[in-house]
């Protein structure tokens, strides 16, 4: 398995970057969830991100959907 760099678009990992297991196909999961508790929010929730095309040549980018209870 391999990892490919994204970058957050949005939320509380707005511009942040990080390395995420790559699929078989070479590019990361369509979805990303973030426990909001671990993020210091507290809200029990859920913080989701989808896969985002990216310009050419530019990493991988999650864009913020927004949260939803856990």
């Amino acid at each position: 398995m391999t990892d490919v760099a994204v970058r957050f678009l949005g939320g509380p990992l707005d511009g942040a970057t990080a390395s995420v297991r790559a699929t078989r196909a070479g590019r990361p999961p369509d979805l990303f969830t973030v426990d909001a508790d671990v993020l210091g929010g507290g809200t029990g929730g859920i913080h989701d991100y989808r896969v985002a095309t990216a310009p050419h040549g530019a990493p991988w980018q999650y864009e913020y959907i927004g949260i939803r209870r856990g």
